[in-house]
């Protein structure tokens, strides 16, 4: 009897169920090094449309899964627990009175979600909010009012919801540039490592100026001249808290300075460097971000198409520029810097969009860039990492 060679014959469907079986159980055995990584976060994204965005984000995929209506978003931050984000309104009126507002949503911890909790009036006159600060505690909320010119400071209840400003700053002084500095215009505020003093930048009066935060009250200590018609703006402080580096908008220069924690004071300038203006000769917004490790600090000009990494030295806290990336059409105007140190996000808030560049954790340099999300008008973001 003959037998039937097709009984000994995989057909297609079966080779490629058996295929499909055998890599399976090769995943399975597959040790947890050779297993591909999987990284998962959810970013946030303030966008001048009047709405926050929710990304869940696994590996390099973006996937909206949420938008939420905020009025004028300007500014959000992540508290420490990142179970709450708060939210700066730069509004001029909030229930026929002059103030800003600024909102917290509660974060869902499965899946990124946000819930509004309550949205805190600032205090008359502190309009148009576009910069904060949480204390590292995340217990207390300030708040850079641009266009009244004050500082208000917020307590943080234990849900997470902001309560009414426990303390209030007036700032005076203006500049030399009539219609850009007519008053006073705080810009950046930056607390520092053991949240006992809150560094601020004042474009309006170009001041730079230190705060002791006592009992939940704001006491000035030290205010420091930054030049006639500087105008100071985005600034940071460096992990170390010895560097105090601030842009100075209207003159195109990044300036270093000695920072003193033990007595919260801004000392010598180490450094100072030039950029060239654009071709009309207008200021060049300039954003600041440092890496996590502190070796690095990266800098865009939104008239340049470029994002630069500049080296830190370990000692002094001198800038040597080290790399750029060009950017290509994206324009510039916020960076944000993942907190494991392995991307950073550059905001354009002209085009519409969000450009991720691959970071190296250890050394800090540049590598792979590509779009990441499309967002009008993005103004700020969050990333909140699981």
């Amino acid at each position: 009897m003959q037998s039937d060679t097709r009984s000994r014959r995989w057909t297609r469907r079966e080779f490629v169920r058996g295929a499909a079986g055998m890599a399976a159980l090769q995943q399975l055995h597959q040790s947890p090094a050779e297993a591909p990584l999987q990284r998962s976060a959810f970013a946030y994204v303030a966008s001048g449309e009047g709405f926050l965005h929710v990304f869940s984000l696994r590996d390099e995929v973006w996937s909206r899964i949420q938008r939420v209506s905020s009025r004028a978003p300007a500014c959000i931050l992540l508290s420490p627990a990142q179970r709450t984000l708060y939210v700066a309104n730069e509004i001029e009126v909030h229930e026929g009175l002059p103030r800003g507002t600024v909102e917290a949503f509660n974060i869902d911890p499965r899946d990124g979600r946000l819930t509004l909790l309550g949205r805190q009036p600032l205090s008359l006159s502190a309009t148009c909010p576009r910069h904060m600060a949480l204390s590292p505690d995340g217990r207390l909320l300030a708040v850079a009012a641009y266009g009244g010119g004050l500082y208000n400071l917020l307590p943080i209840a234990e849900d997470g919801s902001v309560r009414h400003p426990s303390s209030i700053y007036k700032e005076a002084g203006c500049g030399r540039h009539a219609q850009l500095q007519a008053s006073a215009h705080p810009h950046t505020l930056v607390f520092d490592a053991n949240g006992r003093h809150l560094l601020s930048s004042d474009f309006g009066s170009d001041r730079l100026s230190v705060f002791a935060v006592e009992d939940g009250r704001l006491r000035r200590t030290m205010q420091q001249f930054a030049g006639e018609g500087s105008g100071p703006g985005a600034c940071a402080l460096h992990p170390a808290g010895t560097t105090f580096y601030s842009w100075h908008d209207l003159e195109n220069t990044l300036a270093c300075y000695r920072y003193h924690g033990s007595s919260g004071t801004v000392g010598e300038t180490i450094q100072r460097l030039s950029f060239s203006r654009s071709a009309g000769g207008a200021p060049s917004t300039q954003a600041l971000a440092l890496h996590p490790s502190g070796r690095m600090l990266y800098t865009t000009q939104a008239t340049r198409n470029q994002l630069s990494a500049w080296r830190i030295d370990a000692e002094s806290g001198r800038l040597s520029h080290t790399q750029h990336v060009l950017l290509g059409e994206t324009t510039p105007t916020r960076i944000t810097v993942a907190p494991d140190g392995k991307n950073l996000f550059v905001l354009d808030g002209v085009r519409g969009s969000i450009c991720s560049v691959t970071v190296d954790p250890s050394t800090g340099q540049l590598g792979r860039k590509s779009k990441a999300a499309l967002v009008h008008e993005p103004r700020s973001m969050a990333l909140k990492t699981i």
